[in-house]
């Protein structure tokens, strides 16, 4: 990951990317979803409030707050999907439409990581995947479709 191009995060639907997880082998235990769906949203940027200015990938969730995407990865299974993975698009266009404009993080006092769970690989793989199918060509933004 690249800093060039990094800022902090913000709640503008612009600088987030709608990440479809259909080929996520559980995507189907999320319901309701769209064809497109289920997805998380994700930005890279820096912590406001992250002196250091390290830059990381962040999800937001139906809450409107912004977690670093390693301690998404960290959260039991039920937590995670409840709030970070939505089934619709048009789920995340609401939540999106209702967010204040400074945005929240989560994560800053979390105590250490714990090893990856294969549920927890399997959701990184498939975000993996969507970024790399991303790269090089366009590299779909939020709303925009991927396919």
């Amino acid at each position: 990951m690249s800093n060039v191009n990094f800022h902090n995060i913000t709640n503008n639907f612009q600088d987030a990317r709608l990440v479809s997880l259909r080929l996520w082998p559980k995507a189907n235990e999320i319901v309701p979803r769209d064809r497109g769906g289920p997805y998380v949203v994700l930005q890279e940027g820096y912590d406001p409030q992250d002196l250091k200015m390290i830059p990381t990938e962040f999800v937001i969730g139906r809450s409107g707050q912004w977690l670093p995407l390693a301690y998404f990865y960290k959260m039991p299974i039920p937590q995670r999907r409840a709030e970070f993975i939505f089934g619709t698009a048009a789920e995340v266009m609401q939540m999106m439409s209702d967010l204040p404009s400074r945005p929240a993080i989560l994560g800053r006092d979390t105590p250490g990581m714990i090893e990856m769970t294969p549920d927890d690989k399997e959701i990184a793989a498939a975000i993996e995947a969507w970024k790399e199918k991303t790269r090089g060509g366009s590299n779909p933004g939020f709303g925009e479709d991927e396919t």
